[in-house]
């Protein structure tokens, strides 16, 4: 009778260990999943910024130095010069040289003023680059609006005919009496440049067309 007894006391203290002991396993097992689960989620790569617009990038560059080509069509002028455009913020400074330059001149302007030199000439001082050119030169340069321009931007004041293409470039405007046409673009660093603008306007003497050519943009 007593050993009888024994076993059944042995069994009852089994049966709330094996419960036990399942319940770690269980647990032990859950926890087995939960690890393999978590290593089999590979993480996700960091999603670059948005890059900012063509109209803020090019906006950001006042600083550079461009190379390239200058051609005029007008009734006092059919020719072209070599062209280097330095820019530093507000102050600019303009070269041309060949036969439409006349050998060389030089278009300097600042917040004060507007000069320009042709040659071992005395220089000439005005307010505005565009009235200066059409007085030495016959032709008008509006200099103030191709900063702008130059950057494949509309200049500050009234535009009308404005065309982009699908990566929002500017293709084509109509701004301070002149047409502009942007045929071309290349990439320099984080910017989308012009190569190649066409800009033109009626004169009371006649037609004027100014062709910008740009083979090297260095921003500064």
């Amino acid at each position: 009778m007593s050993r009888k007894a024994e076993v059944l006391s042995l069994s009852s203290f089994s049966l709330p260990y094996r419960s036990a002991q399942r319940a770690l396993q269980l647990t032990a097992a859950l926890l087995l999943l939960g690890v393999v689960g978590c290593s089999s989620q590979k993480p996700q790569p960091e999603q670059p910024p948005a890059q900012t617009s063509q109209a803020q990038s090019a906006t950001s560059l006042q600083r550079w130095e461009a190379q390239g080509k200058l051609g005029v069509r007008s009734p006092k002028e059919n020719g072209s010069a070599n062209l280097t455009w330095q820019q530093a913020n507000s102050n600019y400074r303009i070269h041309l040289s060949g036969p439409l330059g006349a050998g060389a001149t030089v278009i300097s302007g600042s917040p004060g003023g507007v000069s320009l030199q042709r040659g071992n000439e005395p220089a000439v001082f005005a307010s505005n680059a565009g009235q200066l050119t059409e007085q030495i030169m016959g032709w008008p340069l509006p200099v103030s609006e191709m900063f702008y321009w130059v950057r494949g931007l509309a200049a500050p004041g009234a535009i009308a005919g404005q065309q982009k293409n699908a990566q929002g470039l500017l293709q084509g405007l109509q701004q301070a009496g002149w047409q502009l046409n942007f045929s071309g673009y290349q990439s320099v660093g984080p910017y989308q440049l012009p190569t190649r603008i066409k800009a033109s306007t009626n004169q009371a003497a006649g037609p004027v067309s100014v062709t910008v050519v740009i083979k090297d943009w260095q921003p500064r």
